[in-house]
């Protein structure tokens, strides 16, 4: 079963998480949004390549299926345990949607809470990660998804070789041995899932959260 499947499966579990959300939103919305800046240098900014989820999400938005991605897995820490690849990918997804969210005119709608959220959260798996604060945002995008790719077709040389880059500071074996035993991050938990609402204009997040 794929990973996207599995999210389709595990909607109910956003139920159950939703009063602390609202919790934690109102407790950020309270900081103030004064000097809100979307100009965000290239640096910060990526995509994830057109390939990236191979076959997994054929006729879906590449931006939903990315969102989807990285809400389910931190928010499921425990399933994602031994996935590395599938871990990458999210933490990918969450790299080039954070920086897509606060500069791509699509999401102009989007509370400016909720896009601040996804930059925190980055910030935050980076440092789990070990990526360097500074990194170019699609050198780290391009080395998670090679990895991912090199994992399922079993190449583990291939998988070492695309997080040896400068950008992964803990070098190749232990970036793979943390991305199949990842912690939990709850700020990155928080922000995917209410970054997710604004998917679905027509009410609700695709997880069963309206509000």
């Amino acid at each position: 079963m794929t990973m996207l499947r599995k999210i389709m499966l595990k909607k109910s579990c956003f139920m159950k998480r939703r009063a602390m959300m609202l919790a934690v939103l109102a407790l950020a919305g309270c900081a103030g949004l004064r000097g809100f800046n979307s100009n965000l240098p290239a640096a910060e900014i990526g995509y994830l390549p057109a390939d990236a989820f191979g076959d997994a999400i054929q006729g879906e938005d590449p931006a939903i299926a990315a969102t989807n991605a990285a809400t389910y897995a931190f928010a499921h820490p425990g399933a994602m345990q031994g996935q590395p690849a599938e871990m990458a990918l999210a933490v990918a997804s969450l790299e080039a949607m954070a920086g897509q969210f606060v500069t791509g005119g699509r999401w102009s709608d989007m509370d400016n809470t909720a896009k601040l959220q996804m930059l925190d959260a980055r910030a935050k798996v980076r440092v789990v990660l070990g990526v360097a604060p500074t990194a170019n945002c699609q050198d780290v995008i391009d080395g998670l998804v090679g990895a991912a790719q090199a994992i399922k077709r079993g190449d583990a040389a291939g998988a070492k070789l695309a997080v040896a880059g400068p950008a992964f500071t803990k070098g190749p074996e232990a970036t793979l041995n943390l991305l199949a035993h990842f912690p939990p991050v709850p700020a990155a938990n928080v922000a995917t899932v209410n970054a997710s609402r604004y998917l679905y204009p027509a009410g609700g997040n695709g997880f069963g959260m309206d509000m």
